[in-house]
């Protein structure tokens, strides 16, 4: 599976972009946070304009991430651990 940061559409009800990427990912791990600490949950209606600005926010940041990794593979050793006809990666060592 590929990494999906996250994007934004001009129409507020097109979530499509936001679903299942690394910012939607931010923004549950946020909403988790705030609820652990009693505080309340944050709202997720797509055509507010407060919601548009987190994830614009959330959006941006997983983009600079993955662009970031993109652009320094080298930064990155895989160690497979052979077995069998597959492949599998146990450990990402940071070089």
């Amino acid at each position: 599976m590929a990494i999906k940061p996250g994007n934004f559409s001009s129409d507020p009800d097109d979530a499509m972009s936001f679903v299942n990427s690394m910012a939607e990912a931010m923004e549950k791990e946020l909403n988790k946070l705030l609820v652990l600490d009693g505080l309340e949950p944050l709202s997720t209606s797509n055509t507010d304009r407060d919601v548009r600005a987190r994830r614009r926010m959330f959006v941006a940041i997983a983009r600079g991430v993955a662009l970031h990794l993109s652009d320094h593979p080298e930064a990155f050793r895989l160690v497979p651990a052979i077995g069998g006809a597959t492949i599998r990666v146990d450990a990402i060592e940071v070089v």
